[in-house]
């Protein structure tokens, strides 16, 4: 999983202005929810969650999940802004993000009312999960969820290009 963001964020860098690895990091994300939950909303990438009345990138239940590359304080005062609503905030970002997300929330003193999970390590354990462990139903789960990203590119972003190529 991890090259797929090293692959947009090396676009990123090719492409100043596009934010390539948030996006990626996002659909990826939509995409897992889409395949447990096909009822939940998604947007494009670029669509901003005060306006459409979200949370964080997706609502689901009681929870409100950001997804980003890089967490900030704008970031948090939305999770604290979450918190005061009832809704429980889980960051999704990359790995070496982690820290920074927890250590923000820490200064700000609501550590303890929020989850902040590595997109590496949510995406890995739900194809392991789903997959039953098993290398060939791994493979399939893990073109279920490239086939799932793909159609919300389509639907979702105005970049083709945002497509991951996949044969197991």
């Amino acid at each position: 999983m991890g090259h797929l963001l090293d692959q947009a964020k090396k676009r990123q860098k090719e492409n100043p202005g596009t934010m390539y690895e948030g996006i990626v990091l996002q659909q990826l994300v939509a995409a897992k929810l889409s395949i447990i939950m096909p009822e939940v909303a998604v947007n494009g990438a670029s669509v901003a969650d005060d306006p459409t009345g979200r949370g964080g990138d997706f609502n689901i239940g009681d929870t409100a999940i950001h997804c980003t590359t890089a967490p900030a304080t704008l970031l948090m005062e939305k999770c604290q802004s979450n918190i005061k609503s009832g809704l429980h905030p889980i960051i999704i970002t990359i790995k070496d993000r982690v820290k920074t997300a927890w250590d923000l929330a820490a200064d700000m003193g609501f550590a303890e009312r929020l989850e902040v999970w590595d997109i590496q390590a949510f995406l890995s354990t739900n194809v392991h999960e789903h997959g039953r462990f098993s290398k060939d139903e791994r493979k399939a789960m893990l073109a279920d969820l490239i086939a799932a990203y793909n159609k919300i590119i389509d639907a979702c972003e105005t970049d083709p290009s945002l497509h991951i190529e996949y044969g197991n």
